[in-house]
């Protein structure tokens, strides 16, 4: 991990508390539960808790670092399978990601938790970077819907934002022993902001979904069906 202090010390705190933003709005606007917003909420926490304990609680600790990554790529890996529309896709992903799985956790068994570090953090933005942009995609080309209002636009699109810059960083930067202390404190600063903008991404998601849910809740009421008007009366002489 960076140095801590200053601003090392500043960003990951704003981050803590972004993330915490999304739970409390989906909490106070009563959004309904559905499988993608509750994901949602799990991922928020779970990035909370991972800037508690790497950087307050136990920092500079590989194993954990590793074994937290790949959590978090789990949980943005589900989202993307829930918001992947075809269920041939959706069966296709199960697939990739227990294989997936099965052979991240194979190598951490037989070379060590800390083995092949920076490659699978690349292999592992690459694969959800190149997820965003294909439900960002289709989200785009299904003209039925409102993407502003779409929960799972802002969702792709924070997490594009952030995985796409992790991707530019390690290959700029390269694996962290080949790096000098003051390059890799850059790209942790870097890859931080970029975590603060996914997290406004998904608080903007939460909005949207507390606002159509709030929509849903309190419909227009229909307009009264208008008097019927009467015949004139006619006066027979």
């Amino acid at each position: 991990m960076v140095e801590t202090g200053g601003i090392f010390i500043v960003l990951p705190l704003v981050v803590m508390l972004l993330s915490l933003l999304p739970v409390c709005i989906l909490f106070v606007r009563k959004a309904v539960n559905n499988g993608l917003l509750n994901v949602l909420r799990i991922l928020c926490l779970f990035v909370f808790l991972q800037y508690l304990t790497l950087y307050f609680i136990q920092p500079r600790t590989p194993a954990l670092q590793t074994g937290l990554a790949l959590a978090t790529f789990t949980l943005s890996f589900y989202l993307f399978r829930l918001m992947m529309p075809s269920y041939r896709g959706k069966d296709i992903m199960n697939m990739l990601l227990v294989s997936f799985l099965s052979v991240v956790i194979t190598i951490y068994a037989l070379k060590g938790i800390t083995a092949y570090a920076g490659v699978l953090t690349i292999i592992q933005a690459s694969l959800l970077t190149i997820l965003a942009l294909a439900v960002l995609f289709h989200l785009i080309s299904n003209r039925q819907i409102a993407l502003i209002d779409e929960p799972g636009f802002w969702i792709a699109g924070g997490l594009l934002s952030y995985y796409g810059m992790v991707v530019f960083m390690e290959a700029l930067a390269g694996n962290r022993s080949m790096g000098s202390q003051q390059i890799q404190q850059e790209k942790d600063l870097i890859i931080t902001v970029a975590d603060m903008l996914r997290m406004v991404f998904f608080i903007v998601a939460a909005s949207m979904a507390g606002r159509n849910n709030s929509e849903n809740n309190h419909p227009e009421e229909p307009l009264p069906p208008p008097n019927p008007t009467r015949p004139p009366i006619k006066i027979k002489y």
